[in-house]
């Protein structure tokens, strides 16, 4: 390599192209986690859904929480995330969001929004959405310290806000 090359190389508008790649690599990273993030938070969703309509139409109790977190560790023994505290939450997670009061909610927000307030299927989808954008941990803070339907949403949206652009 000649000397003129390594000098260009040291250049203005190198160190620029260079923080450009920097800055686009760390965007795609960020993205990269959010998408990894969101399927985590849906499959937490669909755990807990199945857990909970499982025990209501063939009368599980709540041992099959424990059974579940044992079985899914047994099975993928590299993943974390099935422990069976963990698992209760993924099962809260969904009971809590599916809460007439909790819909209930949403949809009066929808509505002082302007927007129409959807039947409870659609309703369920946009908590489901919502939900999938807010990092597990967030979650599981909001479960311990929250009760309030209004204030959990308020927290869910407030979480969820970067996500979604600061809109």
């Amino acid at each position: 390599m000649s000397v003129s090359r390594n000098v260009s190389v040291l250049s203005p508008e190198y160190r620029r192209f260079i923080e450009e790649l920097k800055t686009r690599v760390l965007s795609a990273r960020i993205s990269a986690d959010r998408a990894v993030n969101r399927e985590l938070i849906l499959l937490y969703w669909d755990i807990g859904r199945g857990i909970v309509e499982r025990q209501r139409a063939l009368g599980w109790g709540d041992a099959v929480v424990e059974m579940v977190a044992t079985d899914l560790r047994r099975a993928f023994p590299g993943m974390r995330g099935f422990s069976p505290s963990n698992v209760w939450r993924m099962r809260q997670v969904f009971l809590l969001h599916g809460q007439p009061e909790f819909l209930a909610q949403v949809a009066r927000e929808l509505s002082k929004e302007g927007k129409i307030a959807p039947n409870t299927d659609e309703l369920s989808q946009i908590v489901r959405e919502m939900v999938a954008v807010v990092p597990w941990g967030h979650h599981a803070n909001a479960l311990a310290k929250v009760t309030d339907p209004a204030a959990r949403l308020y927290c869910l949206r407030a979480a969820a806000l970067p996500e979604r652009g600061g809109s």
